[in-house]
């Protein structure tokens, strides 16, 4: 299964790469690494693409900090982007049709800005501010070449830099073995995905103001995994000053666990955390120096620490993602940066939400309404699925969901999985930083969900303000015929267009002066900081044709939702407790064991789960597979 398991609506998504180029004389810009020249893009923007701003982290370099890129010979035609970073084979490519894509030589990045000579840029007074997006994915596949900012750089005149970072067991990885006393801190770190965020920052700092950027006025920014590695960078002392504001879409802020990465898997199979000697015991039986876990556990345990990390040094890529892949244990998340003390403080991403002599910068945080409708979508015990026709068979989609097969518990289902997301990613990070006394926070939901009907099934229904619907606004990636016409309800593309420039308006009003206020033209709904009580707290964005753009002051507490849940009439008292086990499952961020054990007066424990068990654990599965397949 390809590209079938991205079904239409997250294929349309990503569609937003764009199409015309030319190059242009006036793009050349002289750097002090070398010359380089870019091309005409869409929207009046000018484009680089492939721009190197580390060494290849490949041999030695592999699982060490990034370095500073060498200087190049002649001009460097930035026409075309570069390699995705090394991932398994996904909807942003594969090798012929193989089990994975990208390489590892892939820290690179790309560059939009408005239509300007190198004598605009001289001429100018003030430099334009710039925003360095993330691009999600779980940290394990993903691409920058995805996605489109020429829009956003021209109509609101603003840099707009796109970054690749490494992911999976090259991005985020630990063994005791990899890395002696000499080693650096942050070659021991195992945050080298964060590291190249941090090093795309340096590499900003330095080079923007040849592109008529603000090396003081950087904002960071990123969707998902971008999300989570832009609260990452809010969190991390080595990237204070490098940049002064960041935008958070659907992150997630839990980090990984260093003890589960450094050491065997439990028996029971469950950690938070990929181990990384379990990881290795993997690349020796898939290469055949052992037949077995049992084996392979044995025989390291008789090598060396030098010995482990020369044959760890000596796998392909191919093998080492393999490997990682096998070794995933039960309820482990998504790939998480790791407290280290150095990269990221001991406290974790929280630490940077109350600890109120860290240098913190404004922020938003927002998550979308159905957030997990997405993920539900591809389960079986939720939807029917059956095969493609017409048009869809002609892209590769062999399958489409043709049923809901419970409406009512799917929306619930789905409200409280999007709901404590929310309540975990946006509110109470926000309500801890105000808390600490950090004023500039704002918060949003995004609840658009005007979506078409498809082979009879209602995608508002099915899909609705799904995990990184955002995206498509946040970059006004309307244009295409496809978009306009498959992804749009009935009506609802005026009115998603008009969206689509109010958040591009807020996104970069924030990029210029720190606070959304009401857009850069001033003619938009106030969005006014995260406040306490019972005062403003969110902005919700949504079309004229539903609610409209407005703040709300209704806090997603656990409590607001654990009370909600008991008296939701939608489900039984099993489907309760069943629900509240799902939302407790996993790696420590959700609902405590002792919450758990106290709701409905604890008339949840001692319940039989072993259903709901199987069901959250094969789809757990089936829909990772599909995901990054």
């Amino acid at each position: 299964m390809k590209i079938k398991t991205y079904y239409p609506f997250f294929f349309l998504i990503f569609f937003i790469i764009g199409c015309g180029q030319s190059t242009e004389e006036d793009s050349l810009r002289i750097l002090p690494a070398g010359s380089v020249i870019g091309f005409q893009a869409e929207n009046g923007a000018y484009s680089w693409k492939g721009i190197p701003f580390a060494e290849a982290p490949i041999g030695d370099l592999r699982w060490k900090s990034p370095r500073n890129p060498s200087p190049w010979e002649g001009v460097l035609e930035a026409k075309e982007f570069r390699s995705a970073c090394f991932q398994g084979s996904s909807l942003f490519g594969s090798n012929d049709g193989g089990d994975w894509s990208g390489s590892e030589d892939c820290l690179y990045l790309n560059i939009w800005t408005p239509e300007m000579t190198q004598l605009d840029i001289s001429k100018r007074k003030k430099k334009l501010p710039v925003m360095m997006w993330i691009h999600g994915g779980g940290n394990v596949v993903g691409s920058a070449h995805v996605y489109d900012p020429s829009l956003l750089a021209s109509k609101h005149e603003i840099v707009v830099v796109s970054i690749q970072y490494r992911m999976g067991p090259l991005g985020w990885f630990r063994h005791p073995a990899l890395h002696g006393d000499n080693s650096s801190d942050l070659d021991k770190s195992g945050n080298y995905g964060t590291l190249d965020t941090i090093k795309a920052l340096e590499w900003i700092n330095e080079n923007i103001e040849y592109f008529g950027g603000d090396p003081n006025n950087v904002t960071v920014f990123g969707e998902s995994a971008g999300g989570h590695n832009s609260a990452a960078i809010f969190a991390s002392p080595l990237a204070e000053g490098l940049y002064h504001k960041v935008i958070v879409q659907s992150g997630i802020m839990s980090v990984g666990s260093i003890n589960s990465a450094e050491t065997y898997t439990p028996e029971n199979g469950i950690a938070p955390t990929i181990s990384g000697k379990d990881t290795f015991n993997q690349v020796l039986i898939i290469t055949g120096m052992a037949s077995n876990e049992d084996e392979a556990k044995s025989m390291q345990e008789s090598m060396t620490d030098e010995e482990i990390k020369e044959l760890f040094y000596a796998q392909e890529a191919s093998i080492l993602l393999e490997a990682f892949s096998e070794a995933r244990p039960k309820r482990s998340g998504m790939t998480r940066v790791f407290p280290d003390g150095k990269v990221i403080l001991e406290g974790g991403i929280e630490e940077s939400f109350i600890n109120s002599n860290l240098t913190r910068v404004p922020i938003i945080m927002g998550t979308n309404k159905d957030e997990n409708k997405f993920f539900n979508s591809l389960n079986r015990n939720f939807v029917k699925w059956g095969p493609a026709t017409g048009m869809y068979k002609t892209v590769g989609i062999d399958e489409m969901p043709i049923e809901i097969l419970d409406l009512d518990y799917y929306e619930a289902v789905n409200f409280y999985g999007s709901s404590f997301w929310k309540q975990r990613a946006v509110d109470t990070p926000s309500s801890k930083l105000v808390g600490s006394g950090h004023n500039k926070t704002f918060a949003y939901r995004f609840d658009w969900d005007e979506l078409s009907t498809i082979n009879g099934l209602d995608m508002s229904k099915l899909i609705g303000a799904a995990h990184a619907m955002e995206i498509l606004f946040v970059f006004g990636s309307f244009d295409s015929y496809i978009v306009k016409n498959f992804l749009f309800g009935e009506g609802a593309y005026p009115a998603g267009k008009k969206l689509s420039d109010q958040i591009q308006s807020y996104w970069a009003e924030f990029a210029y002066n720190g606070s959304p206020g009401k857009g850069r033209e001033g003619n938009l709904p106030e969005w006014k900081a995260w406040s306490s009580g019972q005062n403003d707290k969110y902005l919700v964005l949504d079309s004229d044709n539903d609610q409209g753009v407005y703040m709300s002051n209704l806090e997603y507490t656990q409590d607001y939702l654990l009370d909600t849940l008991s008296k939701d009439d939608r489900l039984n008292d099993q489907e309760k407790c069943e629900m509240l086990f799902g939302l407790s499952y996993g790696d420590g961020n959700g609902v405590t064991k002792e919450r758990f054990n106290d709701f409905m007066n604890g008339s949840c424990q001692g319940r039989d789960y072993s259903s709901i068990l199987e069901m959250i654990e094969s789809s757990e599965e089936e829909i990772l597979q599909n995901t990054q397949e």
